[in-house]
């Protein structure tokens, strides 16, 4: 069964230096979230992934969210992750609230699911990528701006039954 989301949206400037870095690894062969083209796809950090997404959960979500949005994140550098195939994504150091406020939905949300693994902030550049093709972006990716941070704009709501995403902060 498809999860329901929750994730944090980038403002234009912040989605498009990202749809940069996607371009790049997709103009080079590489696996790039740039290919995809469901209704979900734009940069976001997943704040919380469920199989449900209850009508308190989103009340609290639109609470704690509309008091910490806007803000900005850093981005101290790649981040590769699994044991192959590999996902390579931005790291993202989010503020103390915007982790407590996770924290706290992935509490609430516990009541309806199993335990979620520890959260790892971070913006998706590839997905099932081999450890050839990790070097090859790296090496791409070199040449293409880095962002070192990225302005937080909004928080949104994937419904993978409707396939629809609907704002519910900003």
């Amino acid at each position: 069964m498809p999860a329901h989301s929750l994730d944090l949206v980038l403002s234009p400037a912040s989605d498009d230096l990202i749809r940069s870095r996607w371009a790049a690894l997709h103009g080079a062969g590489l696996p790039s979230l740039a290919t995809h083209r469901g209704a979900s796809n734009a940069p976001h950090i997943t704040a919380l992934s469920a199989p449900s997404m209850p009508e308190h959960v989103l009340a609290r979500a639109r609470e704690m969210f509309s008091a910490l949005l806007p803000c900005s994140v850093d981005i101290p550098g790649l981040l590769v992750v699994g044991h192959g195939p590999f996902v390579l994504a931005e790291s993202v150091i989010v503020p103390p609230g915007v982790t407590e406020a996770v924290r706290e939905l992935e509490r609430i949300a516990a009541e309806s699911r199993p335990p979620a693994r520890p959260w790892v902030p971070h913006l998706t550049l590839g997905k099932r990528l081999t450890a050839s093709q990790v070097g090859k972006a790296l090496e791409v990716l070199a040449d293409v701006p880095a962002p070192r941070a990225v302005e937080i704009t909004g928080l949104r709501r994937w419904d993978p039954d409707q396939r629809v995403t609907a704002m519910v902060v900003g």
